[in-house]
């Protein structure tokens, strides 16, 4: 039996939190999908800041970033891997870890063959390659990538490269660093037989847009990025081929005649392409779009409390039956039930407290 089929078929997610060695900083907690309760079944400690999650594609490991400048006097965060019990999707000990070799990693994803990890250090300003052995194993950062910019507009936060999220681009060998201090998306080609990567475009954004994370249309060949700074969602036509990402257009995330602190945090897409969902801090609302279906603009359909302070994340279940709002400020998870064809949101009732939640991640 896999961790697979002990995942999400039992209603398993995965919460990072900020914290201390001592604390419990993942969660493993469930889902009821008849009304959407949430329990928690598992608490671990013993990795500090987890504070972003990623899975490996056939379920064999958790891992962890740990937001930290150094690790064990070494410079650097550190990624942990931690095995995943196949028959209940509990979480066993740590199995490996690795120098992420960049200051405080805050975003993690994982190569759809399950063959690589990347990392990207928000105040080293670099990304960082990290190869998986067949059990899933980390092994010693391959490649580690330096971005170098300019100080922006925005000066307390774009006073140098702050690279935010990396992610791979679904069905090709390319991999974008959305980076905040650049005001720009990188991408590079992932060269698996010299295990490292070559950077082949940098889309620029327009000043202080402060871009911070990236979600890749399923059928379209779009992207959408999150943009912290400038509370906004920008649209960017992918080149498959070449590897080239390309600005269109951007979209606020706020209501019209909303004047006060705001800044955007997590964006993703419901699974048939059609909506949409972006958090809000400072506005604590979640941003709901319906997408075309020709060439994926964006029309704003509803914004809705997100039932907490400063939503740095949330997840659609795997069903699309609801979002998960990850309040951090507020210590809670807010659920919402999601109406599948009009794709709007609204209040279960449920949620649960956990300690500065900061990262959902479903099980598989």
């Amino acid at each position: 039996m896999s961790a697979a089929t002990n995942g999400w078929s039992q209603g398993i997610f995965y919460v990072g939190s900020y914290g201390e060695k001592k604390d419990a900083t993942i969660h493993v907690c469930k889902i009821d999908k008849e009304t959407g309760a949430l329990s928690i079944v598992q608490r671990v400690a013993g990795v500090e800041n987890a504070s972003f999650l990623a899975l490996h594609p056939e379920g064999k490991r958790l891992y962890a970033a740990k937001e930290i400048e150094e690790s064990g006097g070494v410079a650097g965060g550190e990624v942990v891997a931690i095995a995943i019990q196949p028959d209940t999707g509990l979480l066993g000990d740590v199995t490996s870890y690795s120098s992420t070799v960049g200051a405080h990693p805050c975003y993690i994803s994982v190569n759809e063959a399950g063959t690589a990890l990347y990392a990207a250090n928000y105040t080293g300003g670099s990304i960082s390659l990290h190869p998986l052995t067949a059990d899933g194993e980390l092994e010693a950062a391959s490649a580690v990538l330096q971005h170098e910019c300019e100080p922006g507009p925005v000066a307390d936060r774009q006073e140098k490269p702050h690279a935010h999220c990396v992610s791979p681009i679904p069905g090709t060998p390319f991999v974008c660093a959305v980076d905040l201090g650049m005001d720009a998306v990188v991408t590079y080609r992932h060269d698996a037989d010299a295990q490292t990567l070559v950077k082949t475009d940098e889309a620029g954004f327009f000043g202080g847009a402060g871009p911070r994370h990236i979600a890749y249309h399923p059928s379209l060949d779009v992207a959408y990025v999150a943009n912290e700074l400038a509370s906004s969602v920008t649209l960017l036509s992918i080149d498959r081929k070449a590897g080239v990402l390309s600005v269109e257009h951007t979209y606020s995330t706020l209501p019209e005649g909303y004047d006060g602190y705001n800044d955007s945090a997590d964006i993703h897409i419901s699974s048939d392409g059609r909506y949409l969902y972006s958090s809000n801090r400072g506005h604590n609302s979640i941003a709901v779009f319906a997408i075309s279906s020709e060439r994926g603009e964006l029309t704003p359909i509803q914004h809705i409390s997100c039932g907490g302070e400063l939503p740095r994340n949330f997840g659609i279940t795997p069903d699309g039956a609801y979002v998960l709002a990850a309040n951090g400020k507020t210590g809670n998870i807010y659920v919402l039930r999601r109406d599948q064809e009009q794709g709007t949101l609204a209040p279960t009732g449920h949620g649960l407290e956990l300690n500065i939640p900061v990262c959902i991640r479903f099980g598989l």
